[in-house]
């Protein structure tokens, strides 16, 4: 490795794991080329120097590519050589030296065994947007909420929530009281214009768009979408038509728009921080 930059001394004599996984030995990205499909193993250990700015880091890696089975195991069938160029941060998370990788949609959260000194960096900056106030990452009062469900993951625990103060808000939460997603229902249609304006403007991106019409035949709904994705930020604006028995339509008939906000950079940090939290029960704990 070119010492470009001052971080240079954290990879030297030095290993990154993603899970028990090695991926930056020294001053090289270690992947495997090639993939025994009768030995389900990977084979031909490939090293290659990386490149490291003060912000950037380039490098080689070969990524599984496949399909999923019936079971929805996901079968490899051969291996993709890419190229990288990312930005990078180092921090410490639960006072553990973290190398985080912005990859994109999900970024990579390297370990290492040995113990470092650094000054954290903020070569990223997320995009944040604000729904009532809030934003993720935001951490909330939880008199304001109202728990609607629990999800118990391996590592981590989601709460599905309802914000008192307006019930068309709902909140997902991560370590007792971090939001972890945003989502506003019953938007009414001359709101549509000026949300896709603000998102569009801040992302700098042009949103997906799908207008009003069935998805899958002989579904009793038709659905239109504007759909946004960049710099690590998921937003979706979507409303439903139901087109099913008119016995039901006064029931199902709700044609309002739901705007969901998602941040993987940010949730990624999050499960990161929370990991191995305790789970917990709408009736026990």
């Amino acid at each position: 490795m070119k010492k470009q930059s001052s971080h240079s001394v954290l990879f030297e004599e030095n290993t990154w794991f993603f899970g028990n996984k090695i991926v930056f030995q020294n001053d090289s990205a270690i992947s495997y080329s090639g993939y025994d499909t009768v030995a389900n193993k990977f084979t031909n250990q490939v090293l290659n120097p990386i490149k490291l700015t003060d912000s950037t880091l380039v490098f080689h890696r070969f990524q599984e590519r496949g399909y999923y089975n019936q079971n929805r195991e996901f079968q490899i069938t051969r291996m993709e050589e890419l190229i990288d160029t990312v930005r990078y941060d180092f921090k410490y998370i639960n006072k553990q030296p973290k190398l985080i990788l912005y990859l994109d949609p999900f970024p990579l959260i390297l370990s290492t065994n040995k113990p470092l000194s650094f000054n954290e960096t903020k070569n990223f900056e997320s995009i944040k947007f604000l729904i009532a106030d809030y934003s993720i990452g935001d951490q909330i009062d939880r008199s304001l909420l109202k728990t609607r469900g629990i999800y118990n993951y391996p590592n981590y625990t989601i709460e599905d929530c309802e914000f008192i103060e307006n019930k068309d808000i709902t909140f997902k939460i991560i370590g007792y009281n971090s939001i972890y997603s945003i989502e506003r229902k019953r938007i009414e249609n001359y709101l549509v214009q000026e949300i896709v304006n603000v998102v569009t403007s801040k992302l700098g991106l042009k949103p997906e768009y799908r207008p009003m019409r069935q998805w899958v035949s002989g579904s009793d709904y038709e659905y239109e979408f504007y759909r946004w994705s960049g710099h690590g930020v998921q937003i979706n604006l979507s409303r439903s038509k139901y087109i099913g028995s008119l016995a039901y339509k006064t029931i199902y008939d709700g044609n309002d728009w739901v705007l969901s906000y998602d941040d993987s950079y940010l949730q990624s940090i999050l499960v990161e921080t929370f990991r191995n939290g305790k789970p917990q029960s709408r009736i026990i704990n």
